[in-house]
């Protein structure tokens, strides 16, 4: 539903084993797709932080991709202030 940009900046998620870090390597309005992680659960909600560390995003598993390894998230109940942050990411 929301277009897609190729980015390539580094994002941690606090998921159920503990944090992981991995590269945001595809940004839309709708989430992000967190290269070189894979958290398995499908539906679990995860806590995403970009490198600014000031924002967080609630944000739940969508996909697990074996190639490239990684985890595709939808974020969840988006406010304002991470919807600027999403904004700037996405123009950079």
């Amino acid at each position: 539903a929301f277009p897609r940009i190729a980015c390539r900046f580094p994002a941690s998620a606090d998921g159920p084993r503990g944090p992981v870090r991995g590269t945001c390597s595809d940004l839309s309005m709708g989430g992000l797709f967190l290269e070189g992680v894979s958290i398995t659960s499908a539906s679990t909600q995860v806590t995403v932080e970009f490198p600014t560390g000031r924002v967080t995003f609630h944000a739940q598993v969508r996909r697990v991709s074996q190639e490239p390894k990684g985890t595709g998230l939808q974020f969840m109940r988006l406010e304002p202030q991470q919807l600027a942050v999403l904004q700037r990411y996405a123009s950079k």
